[in-house]
């Protein structure tokens, strides 16, 4: 990743905005539009020209990804709507970790803050490779040092408030082994790869019936393309190639099936989300489990931060049910 998208993401991820108090209406002069209020979030507002700075980010990031113009092509009209409401709501979000900080005394003071930002600062610009490629890359984004600073100082807060809500999670020794166990192919010495080919059909009674050709002869490549109705294997007989048992990507029965049959044998018909499968495995390398002694650090501190999340996320909805929020999308 090059170093411009590596400064987008540090600018977009986690970091946030301070809105300005003003007045509530809608004006035609540049700055009349920057002040023009889009949501606010019990007494705090959100302006037009924060949201424009937090949308320039986002489209910078995608633009880094998918070039320059990515979003004023038609086909992508949606997409960039659905894109400001995110954003707004992100940034409600970030108003009211602000308040719940402020109101649990969580804001460090001026001169400590000032120098955690400048600490963030220098990595920043040490990372950018010197302060001029880091202020032409904050350029090249239309934001300023002040802008960068501001959005700092308050990751610094958001991390403050959830490390403050997140402390008393604790990971125990049983949800560790379960965890595990539970995802076993996750930790074997190499990962477990298994050759597979599949035939799909819409019912139960069509892969009875093509099951039962096979049975009787018919060659497993010869009824794939004959039958199946997956058109990215069907004219390679059915073969799907290499798959690592903890692909998440394939559907969840479909794998339990495929692991669980030897090779070269065949399936009976198996449900998915997407029809009735017939299976075959053509090869399996498989690899010894890694002791839990060995992982178990890694599991803890996985586990740790996902119930952070998890709890994180509970508290913000609890706190957004209290707190009075009104959005304005018609003036995104």
């Amino acid at each position: 990743m090059g170093k411009i998208k590596k400064l987008i993401l540090n600018l977009s991820i986690g970091l946030f905005l301070i809105g300005f108090t003003g007045c509530d209406l809608i004006a035609k002069t540049p700055e009349g539009i920057k002040n023009t209020v889009v949501a606010t979030v019990g007494s705090d507002k959100i302006k037009k020209g924060d949201f424009d700075k937090r949308m320039s980010l986002q489209i910078a990031q995608y633009e880094a990804y998918y070039g320059k113009g990515f979003f004023d092509k038609k086909e992508n009209a949606e997409y960039l709507k659905e894109l400001k409401s995110k954003a707004l709501e992100q940034m409600i979000n970030e108003k009211i970790y602000l308040q719940k900080a402020k109101e649990l005394n969580l804001i460090p003071d001026e001169k400590t803050l000032s120098s955690e930002v400048d600490k963030k600062l220098n990595e920043a610009k040490k990372a950018a490779g010197d302060e001029k490629k880091f202020n032409e890359q904050l350029a090249n984004l239309k934001f300023t040092i002040d802008d960068y600073k501001e959005l700092v100082k308050n990751s610094i807060i958001f991390e403050k408030l959830y490390d403050n809500q997140t402390k008393d999670v604790k990971v125990t020794e049983q949800e560790i082994t379960n965890y595990y166990h539970q995802n076993a192919y996750d930790y074997t010495e190499k990962p477990n790869v298994m050759n597979v080919s599949h035939i799909l059909v819409k019912t139960e009674e069509e892969a009875k019936k093509v099951k039962d050709e096979i049975d009787k002869g018919l060659k497993f490549a010869d009824a794939a393309k004959k039958y199946s109705i997956d058109p990215g294997s069907k004219d390679k007989g059915g073969e799907l190639g290499d798959i690592y048992y903890s692909d998440k990507n394939y559907d969840k029965n479909f794998m339990i099936a495929a692991i669980g049959l030897p090779v070269g044998k065949i399936s009976a018909p198996v449900k998915s989300q997407f029809g009735y499968h017939i299976i075959k495995v053509n090869k399996k390398t498989e690899y010894p489990l890694v002791p839990l002694e060995k992982v178990k650090k890694e599991i803890s501190e996985m586990l740790s931060e996902q119930k952070k999340s998890d709890k994180f996320q509970e508290l913000l909805q609890g706190w957004k049910e209290k707190i009075k929020i009104k959005t304005y999308q018609d003036r995104l």
